[in-house]
């Protein structure tokens, strides 16, 4: 069976192997007739391409995806050769003539090369046993006629680019020499010149002059040869596509057509998002059918501004929903990306999945906005360590940006809460100073708790019970030995904020016992606190 892309056509024929042989030829005529209207741009529905070949109708299904129109139309020529070499149809029986590439080639004056890309522009063929009893690809006369009329323009261009004689490909290149000596002009700009000055199709124009220069390579027409470009050159024109370079500009300067700008730009945004780490939290609730209505085609979220231009105020319900779209948005995203072809990547697919990317990214911002003054409230308890104001509150808005990734909406905590505690490690992790101040002070966790709960905007009381229950949980539920590990390895033995984390390989030479011991020890101690501490208290200790 040929290669079928699309998974859900891949089952429907797979299923109609096994039908009877009337009924194929039912299926050979609905898929014949199917092919001839298929749209490339287009989307079907999978109960229309169905009832089109099998003459069932299907109840309609509100989670089946569209089936894309080039998709389909590849995949119904390969379905519709498989389909006829199980028939075993003979030319001898046909009513009509059956033409091979290698005859209508011959018929039209074009090359064989030609005629195969017709069959993507809806010529069909099907595997006919011929006369010497060998399976060719062959076209009825009646489909040829039919291909002819639908697409007389392209049969004309096609016969007229074959009939150029060698004085008229020498005259295309003299006339290409003259023009470029009159001034700098690239391929592209000589070859719609020439088009206009002979009456010849463009494609016919720009085919000619590639094939002298590579025939010609000691003397060549242009001061740019053409041929495949370079990745330099495609991260370059993409680079200048980002900063607003306009097509038409870099068309005349990297000597390209527009659609080579088109799909060299196609593949490096593909190549962009696919290259690209999409982490989100997952939820059951973006597998309800209903669910893009329910997250993001309600009514836009109202966030008032705080009177004092301190940032932006969200209660619990504003913050759960934010977080929510967000996630979900990334979701979508990841989605949409798995049906990215590398190979050929469609525009509209790219611009589906950046703009939901563009979208989530707002939200972000929107949280982060929401969540600033946190950080400076904080960030003003430390400033005692060293580090500047400035230092502070710029590490403090990394640490809140890396737990919006990584906060867990779905648990029904706030994230304040969260948050807090990732701003508080952060510092006492990547600021020296701030750890010194702790050790010359001796300070203890009550104590810089009690000095945080000014904060505004912060639980800090919810922070405090969290460290008080973890700290007696790991008392009651673990043995000493199983205490120092994750007391150690968790920076959880000193008192201050500053958090000393010891690695496997330090804990087993205390203990006396092997890196890898220690380790299996750990993940006994860690399940017995995951069944006795809440999933907020256990994210504090591992997180």
């Amino acid at each position: 069976m040929a290669k079928v892309k699309n998974k859900i056509l891949k089952q429907l024929f797979s299923e109609l192997r096994f039908a009877p042989k009337r009924q194929k030829e039912r299926q050979l005529k609905g898929a014949k007739d199917l092919a001839r209207i298929v749209d490339r741009t287009k989307e079907y529905p999978y109960e229309f391409v169905c009832l089109q070949i099998t003459g069932y109708q299907l109840r309609a299904s509100p989670d089946a995806e569209p089936i894309a129109g080039g998709e389909l139309a590849d995949d119904l020529r390969g379905f519709i050769n498989d389909l006829s070499r199980r028939l075993v149809l003979r030319t001898d029986e046909q009513a009509e003539e059956v033409y091979t590439i290698v005859s209508l080639a011959e018929r039209f004056g074009v090359s064989e090369r030609t005629v195969r890309r017709w069959q993507k522009k809806g010529l069909i063929g099907c595997i006919y046993v011929f006369s010497d009893d060998k399976k060719r690809l062959g076209f009825l006369e009646s489909e040829v006629d039919d291909f002819c009329r639908a697409n007389r323009t392209l049969i004309t261009k096609a016969g007229a680019f074959n009939r150029l004689m060698v004085p008229q490909k020498k005259q295309i290149v003299k006339l290409a020499r003259t023009i470029c000596a009159r001034g700098k002009k690239n391929r592209y700009q000589a070859g719609k010149e020439i088009a206009s000055l002979t009456g010849r199709a463009l494609e016919t124009i720009r085919y000619t002059l590639v094939e002298y220069e590579k025939k010609n390579p000691d003397n060549p027409i242009f001061d740019k040869p053409a041929g495949v470009i370079d990745a330099k050159e495609a991260a370059l024109i993409y680079k200048l596509y980002q900063q607003s370079v306009g097509i038409k500009e870099l068309m005349e300067r990297f000597h390209r057509s527009r659609s080579s700008i088109y799909r060299i730009i196609n593949k490096q945004r593909a190549q962009a998002l696919l290259a690209l780490k999409i982490r989100y939290i997952d939820s059951s609730e973006f597998l309800e059918p209903d669910a893009r209505e329910k997250i993001l085609d309600r009514d836009t979220i109202s966030v008032s501004e705080q009177t004092s231009g301190t940032g932006l105020l969200l209660n619990r319900r504003q913050e759960m929903e934010l977080f929510r779209r967000y996630n979900y948005l990334k979701y979508l995203a990841c989605l949409e990306r798995a049906k990215i072809s590398t190979a050929n990547p469609r525009s509209t697919r790219l611009r589906r999945t950046e703009q939901y990317l563009d979208r989530a990214e707002e939200i972000k911002k929107k949280i982060i906005e929401a969540n600033l003054r946190l950080v400076v409230s904080i960030a003003g308890k430390h400033l005692g360590t060293g580090a500047g104001m400035s230092d502070l509150v710029s590490e403090g808005n990394l640490s809140l940006m890396r737990a919006v990734e990584k906060f867990d909406y779905t648990r029904g905590y706030r994230f304040s809460t969260y948050a807090s505690w990732a701003v508080v490690k952060d510092f006492a992790r990547n600021i020296p100073a701030e750890a010194a101040r702790f050790d010359r002070h001796t300070a203890d966790m009550s104590n810089i708790q009690q000095d945080l709960r000014t904060a505004g905007g912060v639980d800090m009381g919810a922070i405090e019970r969290a460290h008080h229950s973890l700290e007696q949980v790991i008392e009651n539920n673990l043995t000493e030995r199983e205490q120092y590990i994750i007391r150690s390895h968790f920076g959880l033995e000193d008192t201050g904020i500053r958090k000393k984390f010891k690695s496997l390989k330090q804990i087993g030479a205390d203990l006396n016992l092997s890196k890898e011991r220690v380790r299996q020890l750990e993940l006994i101690a860690l399940q017995k606190l995951r069944h006795s501490l809440s999933p907020e208290e256990f994210d504090l200790l591992t997180g």
